[in-house]
């Protein structure tokens, strides 16, 4: 049956002119089919798995709704410009995120994580797990925007912080296990971090972040203080160094500034090594604005 739907949907790209892509897909195979019915069942569209022509003109109202997302965040449902080339308008499925219609001024964003091997693995753990996060750093760089910055999306498990906060995922893996899969895919070597400390221990060593996602991040965070007011501050020691345990104000949601995971809780250590309080203060003194 799988081998019959390919074939069909393969005839039907070539009439209409779609693409894998189109359904968060990289090629015709079973993973394409699962998105397509993902799509449908979102949609209230005959779950089947066909592009047939009802399916198509809905993906094609959908991605009218975000023409020309490239170099574009979505708020509140208009496409705001990015000072960075690769950006993907790429929303999980209903129900992952809480919609919000009256206009939302966060003032906090949290960085995370994904472990998983790309943005695109991201989604399908997200959406299968029903949780969210507003962005992912794919590993070349691109951002990936799963939710609108007005809906709040369920990543940071703690209500208080989802209500006034932005969720960044770096795509990366941890683990130096998979160090090979992205020599493999083409990425190269990721750093491999050997001196992180959170909640006051010293972790393995584990994979770190390339630097095309440190300039990705950099630019979503100047985007975000533009757009929103979101400070360019990090949680600090009284003598200026970044705190790398559970920040009080920042677990209660009164903190307003970029922190990781782990300032909101002691259960979480990502994201451990990313020298956060360094990359802020290069956003105050180089904006990525400046390098065009």
């Amino acid at each position: 049956m799988k081998l019959f739907k390919l074939a069909y949907n393969k005839r039907s790209a070539k009439k209409h002119g779609w693409t894998p892509a189109w359904f968060g897909a990289k090629k015709f195979d079973s993973y394409l089919i699962d998105r397509i019915m993902e799509f449908q069942r979102t949609h209230d569209l005959k779950v089947d798995g066909y592009v047939g022509e009802v399916t198509y003109r809905r993906v094609v109202t959908n991605r009218e709704a975000f023409p020309n997302s490239d170099k574009r965040i979505l708020c509140n449902g208009v496409l705001i410009p990015i000072k960075w080339d690769k950006v993907r308008v790429d929303l999980l499925k209903e129900g992952c995120y809480k919609k919000v219609t009256k206009a939302r001024s966060p003032s906090m964003v949290v960085t995370h994580w994904d472990v998983c091997l790309s943005a695109d693995s991201c989604k399908r753990v997200l959406e299968k797990r029903g949780i969210s996060s507003h962005f992912v750093i794919d590993n070349d760089g691109t951002i990936v925007q799963l939710a609108d910055c007005n809906d709040i999306a369920w990543h940071a498990g703690n209500r208080r912080v989802n209500n006034v906060s932005i969720g960044i995922d770096f795509s990366n893996a941890y683990y130096v296990k998979y160090q090979r899969h992205y020599v493999r895919s083409g990425h190269g070597e990721r750093p491999i971090l050997t001196e992180s400390k959170v909640h006051g221990r010293k972790l393995k060593p584990h994979l770190g972040y390339y630097k095309k996602q440190i300039l990705a991040y950099k630019a979503l965070l100047e985007f975000l203080n533009e757009t929103y007011g979101i400070p360019l501050e990090c949680p600090k020691t009284p003598e200026g160094e970044l705190v790398t345990t559970v920040d009080p104000s920042a677990e209660k949601g009164v903190f307003q500034g970029v922190v990781c995971h782990y300032h909101l809780t002691k259960r979480k250590i990502d994201t451990a090594g990313l020298e956060l309080d360094k990359i802020i203060d290069q956003i105050n003194v180089l904006p990525i604005g400046s390098l065009d």
